[in-house]
């Protein structure tokens, strides 16, 4: 367990060194002259915005094509080869990344990222493999404590690596394009030497968690498509996989434009960025990797989950309208005020979900349920960041915010309308 929770946490420190900065890599390259053509045709005054949101639909995308394939492969042949496979293809896309020469190649790469860093699934199956159900909620929440503290130490050291001592080490003088090409260059290399990190730790280390008498064989399973529409017709998991999809498509807003907003809006510089990310990684890795066990031993998952949900929709308003709400404080401070909360909120509502649904699942299609929940999520993050960018660029800053928290009050009322299902203990299949 602490093997392939350390895995995934290196992929994630990797994953925490970028995201922070995508919005600030954006303006490195130049953009196509058709698509500023094109962009001034609808209106959009801030083509940047649609483009930060469309290099975060890519890397969604691929896991959503990947995602269930790598957790039924996983049932049949077992956790660890799925996982050495997609880490090592892992690293060969963040090398793409780190010498793309243009904005076309930074999004083959993050394409090839999501292609193989669908493997989450797989590592969510291997947690529901080694937890008995009464404590799945804790394992769940482990590999989100793996994502805070990614996040806490991802965004801290690459607010290091593209600082001026740093970059002037290798010549580079501040205020030139030299120096920003090397400001995209050292995370980026830094995350593929982690991801090759985790690689060989899996490879010498992680131990199979599905022996061979427990993996489903071909002719027990139904089709890819076959086995999605039986979990979605099953009376808990097919409702929790809306509620998913609307959810995560809703945050996916803030997701993407954050840093777009902090930047645009807010006039924050990269490092400061950072240092917001590090706060909301803080906030994650303390609900997630404790306190969400214990809030759900004493509430249980959905009313822990419709808590997240409500809290969540009302800090992502805030966000977007803060200039107009702050109550006096220093506009950083406010900021991170308004992260953490954010942070908090939605460290409940994830765990919780993926706590539910595992529970209802059959104990032989676990990676496969696992894989399409996780394919249900990155869904919502196909269209949540595009159109995010696509209302950041239209209407203004302000907006995605608004949208992402009325997504999310949508899959709530799903969530409450199939309330006693879902609630209800689950009966015991094999």
């Amino acid at each position: 367990m602490f093997v392939v929770w350390f895995v995934i946490f290196l992929d994630l420190l990797g994953f925490g060194l970028i995201l922070p900065s995508l919005a600030y890599y954006v303006d490195i390259f130049e953009m196509p002259a058709g698509v500023m053509e094109s962009a001034a045709t609808l209106g959009f005054t801030k083509v940047e915005a649609v483009f930060v949101g469309l290099l975060q639909t890519v890397f969604s995308l691929g896991q959503f094509v990947f995602a269930p394939l790598w957790g039924r492969l996983s049932d049949r042949v077992g956790r660890k080869p799925v996982l050495i496979v997609s880490m090592a293809g892992f690293v060969v896309s963040w090398l793409l990344f780190a010498f793309a020469p243009t904005l076309i190649f930074l999004l083959a790469a993050r394409t090839l990222a999501g292609v193989f860093g669908a493997n989450l699934s797989t590592a969510q199956a291997y947690m529901a493999d080694v937890f008995p159900p009464h404590k799945r909620a804790k394992g769940m929440g482990l590999i989100g404590m793996a994502f805070g503290m990614g996040f806490v130490l991802g965004p801290a050291i690459g607010a290091v690596l593209v600082s001026e001592p740093v970059i002037a080490l290798f010549g580079r003088a501040p205020g030139t394009a030299e120096f920003r090409q090397m400001q995209h260059l050292l995370p980026s290399l830094f995350a593929a030497a982690l991801s090759f990190a985790a690689l060989l730790l899996a490879v010498t280390k992680l131990k199979e968690s599905l022996p061979p008498e427990k993996r489903a064989h071909p002719a027990q399973r139904l089709g890819q498509l076959a086995e999605l529409f039986a979990a979605l017709r099953q009376p808990a998991i097919g409702p929790m996989l809306v509620v998913q999809f609307v959810a995560i498509a809703g945050f996916a807003n803030l997701e993407a434009m954050f840093s777009e907003f902090n930047k645009d809006h807010l006039g924050l510089p990269q490092s400061t960025n950072m240092w917001v990310f590090t706060c909301v990684g803080v906030t994650l890795a303390l609900v997630q990797g404790g306190l969400i066990g214990r809030l759900t031993k004493r509430f249980g998952s959905p009313r822990v989950l419709l808590a997240g949900q409500l809290g969540l929709a009302a800090a992502m308003i805030v966000f977007g309208w803060q200039v107009q709400l702050n109550p006096g404080l220093h506009p950083v401070l406010w900021v991170i005020v308004i992260s953490i909360g954010i942070g908090f909120f939605n460290s409940l509502t994830n765990p919780s979900t993926l706590a539910i649904i595992s529970t209802h699942a059959r104990r032989a299609a676990q990676g496969g349920t696992m894989g399409f929940t996780a394919s249900a999520g990155t869904l919502g993050r196909i269209v949540g960041p595009l159109m995010g960018g696509v209302i950041y660029a239209k209407f203004g800053p302000q907006w995605p915010f608004g949208a992402g928290a009325a997504l999310i009050l949508i899959g709530t009322l799903v969530f409450v309308a199939r309330w006693k299902t879902v609630a209800a203990a689950p009966e015991t299949k094999a």
